[in-house]
């Protein structure tokens, strides 16, 4: 009896090993649950273990030229974790990948815009050239700055590239307010726009506290409620460390799992509103680049964009950081200038 069975068993795994070589032989070359990971940084290695701790049944390959200790630190913990497949090497792994996360820092060592695109193109041809077409996420400084070189430098579909943008600090605006008003944070509806940190719109205008508009509180009780009294909450975020990868910055972690649950949204096509850089068109002002907004994302990327109507001082507001977005792109690409370091 045992015979047989190890001899079905055997049968079986040839069998299984013959369908994926098929597979790979017709071309269906995306695993669903493949994460390549893209820049050896502090970052990184927090995404993977907090991506380790969420217990998915993914594969996580960080794309390194050299064994980092972190990585066989991180490898131990699958006894723990077993889920979840932590492997690394080379821009090969890419090839089959559902997403790229993207996180090296490509003003880290550039002093203009036009070195840093160029970091940026090294590592999008590198990657494009095994033959990727699946999601790519950028978690980087200026995210959508990034993320519009990325478009141009891969042929990559615009839906198919998302900034992690303002989705941090739509979190951290959502929590502030739901200690103000002593609510849970899930039952705050409010959104920072356009790019992160000081260029970070709020859209008090579409605000709400459960289904009820933020700014009814300032009119029936303008003694306890006011702009005035929010405006620290927003100061907070736009004092936030400005190199969003430096090794001894804070926030790392609550970066990881803001990653982290756009990733699972991905995989698991939860078709979920979050305020992430996307690509618009004539919407908000912007004429053609990323910008962070609210949009509704899935297996796909990006399926559709969220209209907001705002108010005369947020539109100003925002004109402000499209018009900064728009020169910063252009600041890096070829022909174009370049001698300007940021937004």
């Amino acid at each position: 009896m045992q015979s047989q069975y190890f001899n079905r068993r055997g049968f079986h795994d040839k069998m299984r090993k013959t369908h994926e070589k098929r597979e790979r032989e017709a071309g269906l070359a995306i695993d669903k649950k493949k994460i390549a990971i893209i820049g050896n940084n502090k970052l990184s290695t927090s995404y993977a273990f907090a991506m380790m701790n969420q217990q998915l049944h993914v594969e996580m390959c960080l794309v390194t030229d050299k064994k980092a200790q972190v990585l066989k630190d991180i490898g131990y913990s699958a006894y723990f974790r077993p889920k979840t497949m932590l492997t690394s090497g080379g821009f090969t792994e890419c090839r089959n990948a559902a997403v790229i996360v993207f996180t090296h820092d490509p003003f880290a060592e550039a002093e203009n815009m036009q070195q840093a695109s160029s970091v940026v193109r090294k590592f999008v041809n590198q990657w494009m050239e095994t033959g990727f077409q699946g999601i790519c996420v950028v978690a980087t400084p200026q995210s959508e700055v990034v993320a519009h070189w990325v478009m141009k430098f891969s042929g990559l579909a615009a839906e198919k590239i998302i900034a992690l943008g303002t989705m941090l600090d739509t979190s951290f605006l959502q929590w502030e307010l739901g200690r103000h008003f002593q609510v849970n944070a899930k039952n705050v509806h409010a959104y920072m726009i356009g790019s992160t940190l000081e260029k970070g719109v709020p859209a008090w205008s579409r605000a709400y506290i459960g289904g009820r508009p933020i700014l009814s509180y300032i009119m029936e009780e303008p003694e306890r409620y006011s702009f005035d009294k929010w405006q620290p909450i927003v100061t907070q975020m736009k004092e936030l460390p400005s190199e969003p990868l430096a090794e001894n910055r804070l926030f790392d972690y609550s970066i990881s799992l803001a990653l982290v649950e756009l990733t699972r949204i991905i995989l698991e096509d939860e078709r979920m509103i979050l305020t992430v850089g996307v690509y618009v068109q004539n919407q908000f002002g912007m004429a053609a680049g990323f910008i962070s907004i609210p949009a509704v994302i899935g297996a796909a990327g990006v399926k559709t964009t969220v209209p907001l109507t705002l108010s005369d001082s947020e539109q100003k507001q925002l004109a402000i950081v499209v018009k900064a977005l728009e020169e910063a792109v252009l600041a890096g690409l070829p022909n174009e200038g370049g001698t300007k370091r940021g937004v």
